[in-house]
């Protein structure tokens, strides 16, 4: 994950990048859109307290090493979201 945020209408965005080398040949963009009433199923899978803000919740989560399982979490569509991808060969 490069970046998470929230947009203008309140929805976490984490957008992740992979760029053409050794391994991929070719570039790949995309983005996973989570609405606010997801926000405290997070807190819950992970452990955390719902009173914090979803950023810091986030911070928690990469800090602590689970930031993989976050990220299958978001593919998988285990915590509810909409996809965005780009690929450029």
């Amino acid at each position: 994950m490069l970046y998470a945020n929230l947009n203008s209408d309140g929805q976490l965005v984490f957008e992740f990048e992979i760029y053409r080398n050794e391994q991929f040949d070719f570039d790949y963009e995309f983005k996973h859109t989570v609405e606010q009433e997801v926000f405290p199923l997070i807190a819950a899978r992970f452990g955390l307290s719902q009173e914090q803000s979803i950023l810091s919740i986030i911070q928690q989560i990469t800090d602590s090493g689970r930031g993989p399982e976050l990220e299958r979490a978001l593919t998988l569509n285990e915590i509810k979201n909409e996809l965005w991808s780009w690929v450029s060969y």
